[in-house]
């Protein structure tokens, strides 16, 4: 049983990191997402082997590094929009995942340097003490991720922080809290890892659906409603009241603000325009916005909305015959991209063809 299950986990996690390759318009979940599976995938290497890997396999433990750390920047980057991760985020899980390397480090040291034992044992108990601390803060932050913004969330959103927060918060229970309760004193060590090898398990699984559900399967089920709700936002401003009914007069101005620079100063037009670069022409909190996005402007996220307001401006762009001598790359960068590839891979997934399918298209179509 031990062997099959981390047999599994070896398989499954090599797999995701495989998977993460094969992803076309990458992000930065995707990358932090390989990384951590690539932990898991080390971590089940590492028990299928044990002492029989020799001191070796205090290098091998090395490699996993980017284990609960790993996992609060994916978090972060699956539920916040904007810069979700910044420098200091990257110094408290490089410190965390350079402890562990410590302690394996100071552990292989032991095999070669005897004289040592006492210096070494110190400094492992100061580390691992470090490196509790640290992880259980860190523990605690991942789940802060799925619950920051939860009141605010409705429809797939809600259920996607319940299904993180059941999965990760059962996780920390049961292998955290209850295993060390009830387990037996016999044979603890073997059911807790038992145990911690499914939690990860799970944890992989359910993690990689969310992020295709976020990243992957909005943009294409969603994009036509989206884009439909940006041309009667734009053609019928008298919708105004119906729109604004049920706000409060702050969120009701609020939106006033977001039409008059979305619709008519077009800020979308900004390369690498951020939610934080709105809500600093606004000088409103991020979370405010990102509200009435989804209940006003019926947009799944703010990075989306965007490339749908792009996209439409692109459409209007390629459809003039006065600019059919415009290249595309001109036309991505009139419309807000900062390359032609972002821009390429957008359109075909909003619209169904490239943008130069598009443009032939609309000329067959005059002619």
């Amino acid at each position: 049983m031990y062997q099959t299950i981390h047999l599994v986990l070896l398989v499954v996690s090599f797999a995701l990191v495989c998977s993460q390759l094969f992803v076309r318009q990458k992000q930065l979940v995707h990358l932090l997402f390989a990384a951590f599976s690539g932990s898991m995938a080390i971590m089940a290497v590492k028990r299928l082997g044990g002492d029989g890997f020799g001191f070796y396999q205090y290098l091998l433990a090395m490699g996993i590094c980017m284990t609960c750390n790993g996992y609060w920047l994916v978090a972060r980057a699956l539920f916040r929009q904007g810069r979700a991760i910044l420098l200091r985020h990257i110094l408290v899980a490089a410190a965390i995942g350079l402890l562990i390397i410590s302690l394996q480090a100071m552990q292989l040291l032991q095999q070669f340097w005897p004289a040592s034992q006492t210096l070494l044992a110190s400094a492992r108990v100061v580390c691992k003490e470090l490196l509790i601390l640290l992880s259980s803060a860190i523990l605690m932050l991942t789940l802060w991720e799925g619950c920051r913004g939860y009141s605010q969330a409705c429809g797939a959103e809600r259920w996607h922080r319940q299904l993180f927060l059941a999965t990760y918060g059962g996780a920390i229970a049961i292998f955290g809290v209850i295993a060390k309760i009830w387990l037996p004193a016999e044979g603890a060590a073997l059911q807790h890892d038992l145990l911690s090898a499914v939690a990860a398990l799970t944890i992989l699984v359910v993690t990689q659906w969310l992020i295709y559900c976020r990243f992957n399967k909005p943009l294409c089920v969603q994009s036509q409603s989206t884009a439909d709700a940006v041309i009667n936002i734009q053609v019928e401003p008298a919708q105004h009241d119906s729109l604004a009914t049920g706000l409060t007069p702050a969120d009701s101005q609020l939106c006033d603000k977001i039409r008059q620079l979305l619709f008519q100063k077009q800020v979308f037009l900004q390369a690498n325009l951020r939610l934080s670069d709105l809500a600093r022409l606004l000088e409103v909190p991020e979370y405010r916005i990102s509200r009435l996005l989804r209940s006003q402007f019926h947009a799944s996220n703010f990075n989306q909305f965007i490339n749908t307001l792009r996209i439409e401006h692109a459409k209007t762009l390629l459809s003039d015959p006065d600019k059919g001598h415009w290249p595309v790359l001109v036309v991505g960068l009139e419309s807000g991209f900062a390359s032609v590839g972002p821009f390429t891979r957008s359109f075909k997934t909003m619209v169904g063809y490239t943008p130069h399918e598009f443009r032939q298209t609309v000329h067959c179509r005059e002619q």
